[in-house]
């Protein structure tokens, strides 16, 4: 049996018999056990760049790294940014784009271009996240070359027009695959009301119930709309806490995909 490796073979020579066998043995133990030590660096370094899923809380998001691809904005029912990966990345071709802190004005300028963002990535927690995996982004960069976009509009400080007492608020949803955003038409005494966002808003949770509410100064009086949506009241009609909400994926289950829904809205005393 040969002990030694190659490179052993010339450093033995001077000792003689058993002496040299167990050192030859030493050598090519310690050799091998560096290059487990190595294998070990390495498989967790890799291990580093994804995160880690658990199966008694919480998943461990990956170290902050780059990423980089095509930034696509999906103007749906559910706004997202998706970044379509170069190359797969954690078993992944897209993954959804966040920023947990900070406002969104970085992505909405870099839209359809391709770009590099840096961040942790992590599963995603909620039926709220279109895609499974998410990055939250820190920093993001057009690479080549990039044709900025406008931010998109903020509609925060809109409020309804003092003079109006209630209102009706109509909602076009097309609930079939792709972006499909829903469409809105505010009407009082005859008169579009505008922006609508001014007078109603909505929430798609998790669990695909979608909430409808009033402007400030606003609470939703009548609900409804498609009947398989199922149109009804989250809480008491007329109440500060009260919401429009409907099932368009009981709906959409039920073959019925092209929903009309809506709710009438009275200014509180």
């Amino acid at each position: 049996m040969r002990w030694c490796m190659a490179g052993d073979s010339a450093a033995a020579e001077s000792v003689p018999g058993f002496r040299r066998s167990i050192l030859c043995h030493t050598r090519r133990t310690a050799r091998q056990a560096l290059v487990v030590v190595t294998l070990c660096a390495a498989v967790l370094a890799s291990a580093q760049e994804c995160p880690r899923p658990s199966s008694n809380g919480p998943s461990t998001p990956s170290k902050a790294r780059g990423l980089e691809g095509v930034l696509v904005f999906h103007n749906g029912i559910r706004q997202w940014f998706e970044l379509k990966l170069d190359q797969p990345q954690c078993g992944k071709k897209s993954v959804q784009l966040v920023r947990v802190e900070g406002d969104w004005t970085p992505l909405e300028t870099l839209r359809s271009c391709r770009v590099r963002s840096k961040g942790t990535i992590d599963y995603s927690p909620t039926g709220y996240y279109s895609l499974d995996m998410y990055q939250d982004v820190e920093q993001i960069e057009p690479v080549g070359d990039c044709v900025r976009r406008p931010p998109f509009p903020s509609f925060s400080s809109a409020r309804p027009d003092p003079a109006i007492r209630q209102y009706r608020v109509e909602m076009s949803l097309d609930y079939r695959p792709g972006d499909h955003p829903i469409v809105f038409q505010i009407e009082s005494g005859g008169k579009e009301l505008e922006p609508w966002q001014a007078y109603a808003s909505y929430d798609l949770t998790g669990g695909f119930v979608l909430y409808g509410s009033c402007g400030k100064g606003f609470v939703v009086d009548k609900v409804f709309g498609t009947p398989q949506a199922d149109p009804s009241h989250f809480d008491e009609p007329d109440s500060p806490d009260d919401m429009a909400a409907f099932d368009p994926e009981s709906a959409a289950a039920s073959g019925q995909k092209e929903l009309h829904l809506g709710y009438t809205c009275i200014r509180t005393p």
